[in-house]
């Protein structure tokens, strides 16, 4: 068997764990390369090998690793994918990459194994997406920071319907992983209200705007704490553990496992990730996550006193707004 028949085969299986369910993949393939569904099926098949073009394409728009797949990778050196997606103004391509992630949170929503690790001194995106203010102020600190963004203030920044579904998709189907364990540094809500006066101050946020940025912020305030008095999510009463860290925590990352994958994720240009398909880049995520939860007070079911003398001082925080 030719060797080249190995490198077909292994872009193949590369593909179908990128976008695990079929008719997506061959959807995402058809769109990418202009040719008809019976042509991406014969090559899904291996009746037809990819040539070098169709390879390069996809590995550009789906963030492939052709190293990766021909051997040239060295242990140091894993495949990742950095995802900035436009979240205002976005393109089809912007869609494009959000929805391959929400497909990838459907794919595993019913593997009984599924397990998040999530640490930070920001809010986390599964979390703050359900919050239409939040998500915007969010989405105006990107938009005036980013190359693909424009300087606009914070009332003209307006997230498309479709973008606010596929936001709101995120939450809902993170809240299916059945264990999830997060850490998250102590000035996490702080963060967040100094950065709220700031904007507030060089006249980029109204008044009413703060009033209806506060209301975001104490409502999901509340959502977390009855979610860490339970230890579970309201709506599908699985697993959450929430632990507050003793250091501080200087970025956000995260990792999903399941049954056949692992995928981690870093925090980059506060609404865009870096990802890795990669056994050895999980290990470490959870080698660092271990190392914080001994760090840090678990707060959810357990540490009441803790638990209400945090909750108090982030509205106490919030307050000031």
């Amino acid at each position: 068997m030719p060797e080249n028949h190995y490198y077909y085969q292994g872009f193949n299986e590369v593909l179908q764990r990128k976008i695990p369910q079929r008719t997506a993949l061959v959807n995402t393939i058809t769109d990418i390369l202009a040719i008809d569904k019976d042509a991406v099926y014969r090559r899904l098949r291996g009746d037809v090998n990819f040539s070098f073009i169709e390879m390069a394409l996809l590995a550009k728009n789906l963030g492939i690793s052709i190293d990766g797949i021909v051997g040239i990778e060295t242990g140091q050196s894993k495949p990742t994918l950095v995802n900035i997606t436009r979240h205002h103004n976005p393109t089809q391509v912007d869609y494009r990459m959000f929805n391959d992630y929400i497909n990838y949170l459907k794919h595993i929503k019913d593997d009984p194994e599924t397990i998040l690790l999530a640490s930070g001194n920001k809010l986390p995106h599964y979390f703050f997406y359900d919050y239409e203010y939040i998500t915007r102020f969010y989405t105006l600190i990107w938009s005036h920071a980013s190359s693909l963004g424009t300087i606009v203030p914070y009332h003209e920044i307006i997230i498309p319907e479709q973008m606010r579904a596929l936001q709101k998709e995120c939450c809902y189907y993170s809240r299916q992983i059945k264990s999830a364990h997060y850490v998250w540094d102590r000035t996490i809500f702080q963060r967040i209200v100094e950065n709220i006066k700031f904007f507030t101050r060089i006249r980029l946020i109204k008044a009413e705007d703060v009033a209806l940025l506060k209301n975001d912020l104490t409502t999901l305030l509340n959502q977390i704490e009855n979610t860490a008095i339970t230890g579970m999510h309201e709506d599908t009463g699985n697993q959450v553990f929430i632990y507050i860290s003793d250091i501080y925590i200087e970025t956000n990352y995260s990792s999903i496992k399941t049954q056949n994958t692992m995928l981690s994720q870093f925090n980059a240009f506060l609404l865009a990730a870096i990802s890795a398909f990669d056994e050895a880049v999980y290990t470490e995520i959870s080698s660092w996550m271990l190392a914080l939860q001994r760090w840090s007070t678990l707060i959810s079911v357990s540490g009441e006193k803790m638990r209400t003398e945090f909750f108090n001082t982030q509205r106490k925080i919030i307050d000031t707004l």
